[in-house]
């Protein structure tokens, strides 16, 4: 009975770090300080910050530029203001960072949909074991998509070279971090929503079988 409780105690936070991940990837996706120039090399010239869909510069000029088009301020990463260096600022691997990002914000907000609709008992309940173990393989696949985009680039961004000027300069700003926590909250998400669909299994099993009986035994033997 104590396992049973502690099992659903467990399960109610599998709402929460749902919630907690969803809030987290939607900061982290729709603000620009993934990456970021230390305050006091912030000179002319310069690369200011990014995010996955802004990029922001500081009279900066593109080395490969023959007519030195110079840029200022912050554009959408995809704005015209940007095709003449748009294979550079964007190049193969920022770009499935983009796309794993998007996947696992869609991941989440169906599996948040999902777990509110668990909660609030909008569901059969012979359904519920099924519903359980799709959202908990949900959080797991939205775990693994942002856990290899946060690496892949924090990795790039401090070892790319050839990508935005000055890395050394650079830093990962408050924006990646919320990127990595909705990968931590994913998790736990996930492992909370594991436990519950145990929980549920042995219910069910413990209900199939069914009370025991006991069996007498014959008096002719």
């Amino acid at each position: 009975m104590a396992l049973t409780r502690a099992k659903r105690f467990i399960a109610n936070f599998g709402l929460l770090f749902t919630i907690s991940a969803f809030i987290c990837i939607v900061v982290a996706f729709a603000t620009p300080h993934w990456l970021e120039r230390f305050p006091h090399k912030r000179m002319t010239k310069v690369f200011v910050r990014m995010g996955l869909w802004e990029a922001c510069f500081n009279d900066w000029t593109f080395y490969k530029d023959y007519l030195s088009k110079k840029y200022n301020g912050c554009w959408w990463i995809f704005h015209y203001e940007y095709r003449p260096v748009w294979h550079w600022l964007n190049p193969p691997w920022f770009l499935a960072v983009q796309i794993m990002i998007t996947l696992g914000l869609m991941l989440q907000f169906i599996t948040v949909v999902m777990n509110i609709m668990y909660y609030v008992r909008c569901l059969p309940k012979e359904k519920e074991r099924k519903h359980v173990y799709t959202t908990a393989i949900m959080m797991f696949v939205s775990f693994l998509l942002i856990g290899v985009s946060v690496t892949i680039f924090g990795i790039k961004a401090d070892i790319d070279r050839q990508w935005l000027p000055n890395p050394d300069s650079n830093f990962l700003s408050w924006s990646f971090g919320f990127a990595v926590l909705s990968g931590f909250f994913s998790i736990f998400a996930a492992m909370c929503l594991t436990t519950d669909y145990q929980r549920i299994k042995e219910e069910e099993e413990k209900a199939n079988r069914g009370p025991a009986y006991s069996v007498k035994s014959n008096p002719r033997f």
